[in-house]
């Protein structure tokens, strides 16, 4: 049973221009593989003077080492070192063997041999040891190491098998093991599974499901499901699905997604074109899609491929293009989402990546594109110039109606300075009149004030006068009048003065 493992996870990841290079570059690694090996083989010929040059292993790993090298070394017992067999990378070959002088044989440190007496009896001797040799045949035993993440499949002459996950080191007894071989642990990471099948004692074969992460080492008799899926090839065939193009043992538990073109699909007026789709689904029930499909992605590519051709032949040419939006949706995909449900699959999203058409048909398109967009450009410039027309007018009317409403303001503002102003000179000119008034009321007041004093005086003047007796009528009238009228008589006289007449 064949336990070497694939490690690619099932998923798609699909990028078609670099496919193809890695192709073309696999020749030249296998090249440098090679070289590298002859290396380490004449390395270790240079070493140890025994070539080591010649077939390899078999593609399946498979190393011969069972009795037919015991055989041979029993053969050779007076020749020292034994020449080792084909070393694969699990064997433990020292470069220095005990070896035998005339009487006695050297084991060293950590080697192992069988010592074969003349009555068929073995003994297993480890070293260091030295003992009698005699007429004793010596074979050296081949120690197996597999390494963390590795493990060593010893097959027993009885039929049974063991495996052994590493660390671990098992020596090569010809008498009870057949081979050894060792082998990689399959790693299994999260959102990872693998499917096993193991044959039961009942005869009835089992399935179970180890799910990531994990590092994976099968039992003896155990195997894992194989899927074989369509995929892209890549190369000058871009996104073109193909059977079991796509080979794995451990299926991706992750959202994934595919690109899928649907090719000669034809519109209602036989326009020709070419569909580009990239669907996005997601693994949620795995007992359901290994009972139900053995390759998920070709039925999502019939049904997608189905539903694409369907929504096409309902539309011409141009009622197609003016309804592209729809691919886009799930409901335009009904035969795939309702598959992918039967398959254990979810779809998250599809998403329209455009057409191709014929050259022909492309070339019609592309000069309508081109005649259309010549006219929308011109219509564009049209209406960029009206557009710059309406902008400036608009701008003159702003800047026009901007300038009133300054001036308005302006002249609102000198209406108000000039009424502040008004206002001001009136305030002015009365207080200017109050002032006066309040003088004029003092300066009479201060006149009046000494015309009393005045006259006070005066009184004061003609009391003392009187008092002195002078005949103050006399005295006042000294002087000579401005007019002098006399009344005589000895009647009663009455006299009426004008004062218009006498003035």
């Amino acid at each position: 049973m064949d336990y070497k493992y694939s490690k690619r996870a099932g998923a798609l990841n699909e990028v078609a221009p670099q496919q193809q290079k890695k192709e073309q570059l696999a020749p030249q690694r296998m090249q440098r593989a090679v070289s590298q090996s002859l290396s380490t083989d004449f390395d270790f010929a240079e070493t140890t003077g025994v070539s080591n040059i010649g077939p390899g292993p078999s593609s399946t790993g498979i190393m011969h080492t069972g009795s037919s090298h015991a055989q041979t070394l029993g053969t050779n017992v007076h020749r020292s070192p034994a020449a080792p067999a084909p070393r694969p990378a699990a064997v433990t070959a020292p470069r220095h063997r005990g070896g035998r002088t005339m009487f006695f044989f050297t084991v060293n440190a950590g080697e192992r041999v069988r010592v074969i007496h003349n009555d068929g009896s073995v003994e297993i001797v480890d070293g260091p040891k030295r003992f009698w040799l005699g007429s004793k045949r010596v074979e050296h035993l081949t120690q197996y190491v597999a390494h963390p993440g590795e493990f060593l499949i010893v097959r027993f002459r009885d039929g049974r098998q063991e495996h052994h996950p590493g660390p671990a080191s098992v020596w090569l007894d010809p008498k009870e093991h057949l081979t050894i071989e060792k082998e990689e642990a399959l790693p299994i990471a999260a959102k990872e599974a693998v499917v096993v099948y193991a044959k039961g004692e009942d005869g009835a074969v089992a399935r179970r499901v180890v799910h990531g992460p994990a590092m994976f080492v099968p039992s003896p008799g155990e195997w894992l499901h194989t899927f074989s899926w369509h995929g892209s090839k890549g190369g000058t065939d871009g996104y073109l699905k193909v059977p079991n193009a796509l080979v794995f043992q451990k299926l991706w538990f992750l959202p994934d997604q595919m690109y899928h073109d649907v090719h000669d699909v034809r519109t209602a007026d036989d326009a020709v074109l070419t569909i580009r789709l990239m669907l996005f689904f997601e693994l949620v029930d795995l007992p359901r899609m290994l009972e139900s499909t053995h390759d998920p992605i070709g039925d999502f590519v019939n049904a997608a491929t189905s539903d694409v051709i369907d929504f096409t032949g309902k539309h011409d040419f141009e009622s197609f293009k003016r309804h592209t939006e729809k691919l886009n949706e799930l409901a335009a995909y009904p035969q795939l989402t309702a598959r992918a449900e039967q398959c254990g699959y979810r779809i998250n999203k599809v998403v329209y990546r455009g057409y191709g058409a014929p050259d022909s048909l492309q070339r019609m398109h592309d000069e309508a594109i081109e005649s259309r967009t010549r006219l929308q450009l011109e219509r564009a410039t049209q209406q960029q110039e009206q557009d710059l027309e309406d902008f400036k007018l608009e701008r003159e009317h702003a800047r026009a109606a901007k300038q009133r409403t300054e001036q308005e303001a302006s002249n609102a503002f000198d209406l108000s300075e000039r009424d502040k102003r008004r206002a001001a000179d009136i305030a002015d000119a009365e207080a200017k009149r109050t002032f006066e008034r309040k003088q004029r009321e003092l300066d009479r007041a201060q006149q009046l004030a000494a015309e009393r004093e005045k006259d006070a005086v005066e009184q004061k003047r003609l009391a003392a006068m009187r008092e002195l007796g002078v005949d103050l009528t006399k005295l006042l009238t000294q002087q000579r009048p401005d007019r002098v009228i006399e009344v005589r008589g000895t009647e009663t006289t009455h006299v009426h003065l004008d004062p218009q007449s006498s003035g």
